[in-house]
């Protein structure tokens, strides 16, 4: 069991290493961050949910495995420090659209108004 479950833990953590450079690149404007990362995201981390949920078992049967698990950890909660400052600039960015939406809706009816009085 020990090999299939060790290289799953590698290939996860293969896997993740890009997404985590995407998602810094996202941070700074540089990629696009849309639905499919999050897609793309979520089901590399749903992979590990049985094998973390079972991480300190598999830790005492298996300790050859114990270093990829702790890669896996470090990854997972440097994603998830991303994924938390995404959810903020995506918020920002949402509230910024609403923002310059109600702009132009109002130079809009002003537009409107002032084509009425002529």
């Amino acid at each position: 069991m020990m090999e299939p479950l060790r290289a799953k833990i590698g290939r996860v953590n293969e896997t993740l290493r890009p997404m985590i450079a995407d998602s810094r690149l996202a941070l700074h404007g540089e990629r696009d961050f849309g639905v499919e990362m999050v897609r793309a995201l979520s089901a590399t981390i749903a992979e590990m949910d049985p094998i973390m949920s079972n991480a300190k078992q598999l830790r005492t049967e298996h300790p050859g495995i114990a270093k990829d698990l702790d890669e896996y950890v470090v990854q997972a909660k440097e994603l998830r420090s991303l994924l938390e400052q995404l959810r903020v600039m995506l918020t920002m960015k949402r509230l910024s659209l609403q923002e310059d939406s109600a702009h132009i809706q109002a130079v809009s009816r002003w537009a409107s108004t002032l084509q009425s009085t002529r």
